[in-house]
């Protein structure tokens, strides 16, 4: 079960899946955690330590990270206004998975 947790001293959203992807894998499970109606992909980055899925919520922007040393992912806020809907992003999230 995806499990989102709310980060407050780092302003994040911690994502915890059942099964972390490969990291040749990661952009396109990206693709498929970020399917929802109301979020659009905008870029996706792909690094040797990380990679990265930057997509919109409303007028907000937000990013996707995933380090595969450390097998972490998280959603990051990009500016004030996307600060201010990270929570409502975390609700919209775990409503999409229940």
């Amino acid at each position: 079960m995806t499990q989102i947790t709310f980060d407050a001293a780092y302003n994040v959203l911690l994502i915890h899946v059942p099964e972390i992807p490969e990291a040749d894998e990661y952009l396109f499970w990206a693709k498929l955690f970020l399917h929802q109606e109301a979020l659009t992909i905008i870029e996706e980055l792909e690094g040797a330590d990380r990679h990265q899925t930057r997509f919109s919520y409303g007028s907000s922007t937000f990013n996707m990270n995933f380090e595969h040393y450390t097998d972490s992912i998280w959603i990051a806020p990009e500016g004030t206004e996307s600060e201010e809907q990270l929570v409502n992003l975390s609700k919209y999230l775990l409503t999409s998975f229940q």
